[in-house]
């Protein structure tokens, strides 16, 4: 016969075990929330490397295979993306999001980043363009930090 009491008893762990579950949620939430803001500090930290130049930095940032791919269709390796920045051939002049960028999460280790983005480039004639783009950026946690593995844009709608 079961009492009244067990009952009670079995209820009561039953509660404590739901009472922990949103501890143990906090907590991954907090850890998603700390990775997504690592995350963020990297892009900004490739941005301000991109527009400086800055090839030292992103040398560091840029996975050895990393794949840039522009919004005109053209894509660059690591070393095409280095030398074009460090040559002039490219040279950013401002590179800003037009709306915080959403920042999703692989398992902790991969982390995907898309958003509008404003880009002004200034070609080596000197001519300047103006874009609004959407991106999608692949960041990978190695050797204890985000690097970028991948980059594409293509234009935004108007």
């Amino acid at each position: 016969m079961i009492r009244v009491s067990q009952i009670f008893f079995g209820l009561g762990l039953v509660g404590l075990t739901l009472l922990g579950a949103p501890t143990a949620l906090a907590q991954r939430a907090t850890m998603a929330d700390g990775l997504k803001a690592a995350v963020w500090r990297a892009d900004e930290t490739r941005i301000y490397a991109m527009i400086a130049p800055d090839l030292g930095a992103l040398d560091d940032m840029l996975t050895a295979d990393c794949l840039y791919v522009h919004s005109n269709g053209s894509s660059q390796t690591k070393t095409e993306l280095l030398a074009a920045l460090g040559s002039g051939a490219i040279n950013y002049v401002e590179i800003r999001y037009s709306e915080a960028p959403q920042i999703r999460l692989y398992g902790g280790e991969t982390a995907v980043l898309t958003g509008p983005t404003q880009i002004e480039v200034k070609l080596p004639d000197g001519q300047t363009l103006k874009l609004s783009l959407l991106v999608t950026i692949v960041y990978v946690a190695k050797h204890g930090r985000w690097q970028l593995a991948s980059y594409q844009s293509t234009h935004a709608a108007k």
